[in-house]
């Protein structure tokens, strides 16, 4: 077997057991095919589109959940669409060297963001509750397309932004607000990675075995959530994302 289709596929598998544990599995797999010599728009596209089928699975599982949201689905439904088209065509249309000169604060600001994701969640969970001002709705909404455009364009740490909309707007049922988060990411992937693929942006002989083994892995971290520790995954992923950050504003 071709070493750099081993590569792929262990990136994958990694990626796919982090967002099945904890998320940020872009901070495994867009590094990988970086190192591999993609260009960095590239890259980033085929990654997104090799780690989108992990999402539909967690989205499937709460379906229960998800049909007691009712209108604010649908409404998140219609942002994360028109949100993750639009960072799409945001990164498409980028001039390589502006997304190079973005890259190192997009990995340092996502790196952080995933290591305090469970002191961020738990703050937002612990906001006064009660329905918000129509003004702090409104602006939630207007949060939650910005972070739909993100997603889009780049992606990691989506979900920790997405909860700080959510919690802005009003939705402040935890379980509510996880699959609502988990739907929004399902949807914004789903709509940049068919972008991706119509505009020919894919490097297919890496998103294959970079796909395969992000459904294994996804699998993997559902079995694995069980007996590994949350914690040292996330202190170890964040260690490496602020360790490639680093890198690239040297380099």
């Amino acid at each position: 077997m071709d070493l750099s289709i081993l590569i792929l596929a262990c990136a994958g598998f990694a990626g796919g057991v982090i967002n099945a544990l904890a998320g940020g599995g872009t901070l495994v797999t867009f590094p990988a095919l970086i190192g591999l010599g993609l260009p960095l728009k590239l890259a980033n596209a085929t990654s997104q589109v090799a780690l989108w089928p992990g999402r539909l699975t967690s989205v499937v599982a709460q379906l229960s959940h998800l049909r007691k949201l009712g209108p604010k689905a649908w409404s998140s439904l219609a942002i994360g669409m028109l949100g993750g088209f639009a960072g799409a065509q945001l990164l498409i249309f980028m001039d390589p060297k502006l997304f190079r000169a973005l890259v190192p604060w997009l990995l340092l600001c996502a790196s952080v963001i995933f290591g305090l994701s469970p002191m961020i969640t738990k703050w937002l969970l612990a906001r006064e509750r009660g329905q918000k001002p129509l003004a702090m709705q409104a602006i939630g909404r207007v949060s939650e397309f910005a972070f739909s455009v993100y997603g889009g364009f780049f992606g990691a740490g989506l979900g920790v932004f997405l909860m700080a909309g959510y919690a802005i707007a009003g939705i402040e049922d935890v379980k509510q607000t996880n699959v609502l988060k988990n739907m929004m990411g399902m949807v914004i992937t789903t709509t940049s990675a068919l972008t991706f693929i119509v505009r020919g942006e894919v490097a297919w002989g890496s998103a294959t075995p970079m796909l395969i083994g992000a459904l294994a892995g996804g699998y993997a971290g559902g079995m694995l959530a069980r007996v590994i520790p949350d914690a040292a995954l996330r202190v170890l992923v964040t260690a490496g994302g602020l360790f490639l950050a680093v890198w690239y504003f040297v380099y």
